[in-house]
């Protein structure tokens, strides 16, 4: 069980998603100075809270669940870190959204770049896009959590109340303070990839 907030699939107005992916773009402030103002007062409060004091629009969690379905939410979510790699993405609906949002980008080992329709004539590869990498609170760069615990070490996963679990560290840590693991002993379904706390995540 993935430990994040609830997604849902919400219908949205073409400028509405627009003016939410700009806010991803923004660091989360809605662009107001290029977005239409009956754009912006179309978009709920729960998906862009306004600023009591300057009137500006921030997006909120639920506005960033809003833009995504929650199995495209995870396939950026489970992009490797170091390479932006994007793992089973064999849907087409998903690769066209995705690549239609700017979130990943069709590339080969040339360079070359292609549409969702089209990739594999050249034998191109979905990458994470820094517009899907901040979606998802992925950092840019390697963090010092890296330096100790890179993607593929081993580590414990200690909890309070529970033993020690050996897991593989699959991700960096995300901004809302998780990290991808998998747990190297198998015992049944309650041990596949999940996500857990940095903090509770210690050499091995």
């Amino acid at each position: 069980m993935y430990p994040l907030h609830s997604f849902t699939i919400t219908r949205m107005s073409p400028g509405q998603r627009k003016a939410l992916l700009a806010g991803v773009d923004g660091d989360g402030r809605l662009p107001d100075a290029v977005v239409p103002a009956r754009v912006l007062k179309s978009i709920p409060e729960a998906w862009a809270c306004t600023d009591a004091k300057t009137g500006s629009r921030f997006l909120t969690p639920q506005g960033r669940a809003a833009l995504l379905p929650m199995d495209r939410y995870l396939h950026l979510r489970r992009a490797n870190p170091e390479t932006g790699a994007v793992y089973g993405l064999n849907d087409q609906r998903d690769r066209q959204g995705l690549h239609r949002d700017g979130l990943v980008i069709f590339q080969n080992q040339d360079g070359q770049v292609a549409g969702p329709a089209d990739y594999w004539a050249i034998n191109a590869y979905p990458y994470i896009t820094e517009r899907g990498r901040k979606l998802v609170g992925m950092p840019p760069t390697a963090p010092l959590f890296a330096s100790r615990l890179p993607v593929g070490s081993r580590a414990l996963w200690v909890r309070e109340g529970e033993p020690p679990m050996p897991v593989e560290v699959k991700s960096w840590p995300f901004s809302d303070g998780m990290v991808r693991v998998r747990p190297l002993i198998s015992n049944g379904p309650g041990y596949r990839e999940n996500e857990a706390p940095a903090v509770e995540i210690l050499p091995f």
